[in-house]
């Protein structure tokens, strides 16, 4: 006995037609058929009277049908409640390459919806391994490296900004060029796998060859040298809108050659029955109408 033939059961007895019945469930009226013999066994009673173009309950059906629906209403009901049980205290786990205002702001609104809920965020090397064993609920990738899996836009690469604290010699500057920063202490972070982020990369794209001064993978680490040195990070616009709510931190527009506009996306697998991240796209999608609404 399952849930699914009750459900099929049910709705035979709605219709009374084996035709009208399989036709509202997608499946074949051989499938039907068997699915009702089935239950006749079962129960060692014929649940309904066959006739040319229509069938009735028996009495027997109709004992049956009072218990077939209590068994889905049971069953809809306890669903419900390990849902709801899921999403306020359940996990969330996301792989992130890149911190981003959206992402921020989302996982802020999430919180407000589910406050004992948890996420948990893992850095860029451990996040591809973890997913790839399916131990993780969504990742962030570039959109082209998404491939078959499901998606929903989080951030773009469209800018570099160069983060220093607000006494810095460079702070007044309203823009700079890669050239402005060749004597400068450079702050780049670093995955899990050794590799500098895309940052770097661009830079090297465009004839500049960064002095590295300092590596972090942890963007509190990043925060604390540029406030406590005159250190100056080479960063994507990603978390632009953040740093600017911080006193003591400018982020300045880098005059590049090349436009960059890279998609991110948080991908997920369409089989992850994880609740959270139905939510979490949700919640994307609300910081998208805050954001539009405000510019």
């Amino acid at each position: 006995m399952n849930i699914k033939d009750q459900e099929y059961f049910i709705k035979l007895a709605e219709y009374r037609n084996f035709s009208k019945a399989a036709k509202d469930l997608y499946i074949s009226q051989t499938a039907l058929s068997k699915v009702i013999a089935g239950l006749e066994d079962e129960v060692g009673e014929k649940l309904f009277i066959r006739n040319t173009n229509s069938v009735s309950l028996s009495e027997a059906g109709r004992v049956y049908l009072d218990y077939a629906k209590k068994i889905v209403s049971l069953y809809s009901r306890s669903q419900s409640i390990i849902h709801r049980s899921l999403l306020e205290e359940g996990t969330l786990r996301i792989g992130v390459t890149d911190l981003s205002d959206s992402l921020i702001n989302a996982l802020g609104i999430l919180h407000q919806k589910f406050p004992n809920a948890k996420v948990r965020l893992y850095s860029d090397q451990l996040s591809a391994e973890a997913f790839s064993f399916s131990k993780l609920d969504m990742i962030m990738l570039p959109e082209d490296a998404a491939k078959d899996l499901n998606y929903i836009p989080i951030a773009a690469r469209k800018g570099l900004y160069a983060i220093m604290n607000t006494h810095h010699r460079l702070a007044k500057n309203r823009i700079l060029d890669l050239s402005d920063l060749e004597q400068e202490d450079l702050i780049f972070s670093i995955g899990e796998n050794g590799r500098l982020d895309a940052a770097y990369d661009y830079c090297l794209k465009a004839g500049f060859k960064p002095k590295v001064s300092f590596l972090f993978n942890d963007s509190k680490y990043q925060m604390d040298i540029i406030l406590n040195s005159s250190a100056v990070a080479v960063s994507f616009n990603l978390f632009r809108r953040f740093r600017e709510t911080m006193d003591s931190i400018v982020s300045i527009p880098i005059n590049i050659n090349h436009p960059i506009n890279d998609r991110l996306v948080l991908a997920y697998r369409e089989d992850n029955r994880n609740p959270l991240i139905s939510e979490m796209i949700q919640c994307i999608q609300a910081f998208r109408e805050i954001r539009f609404s405000n510019e």
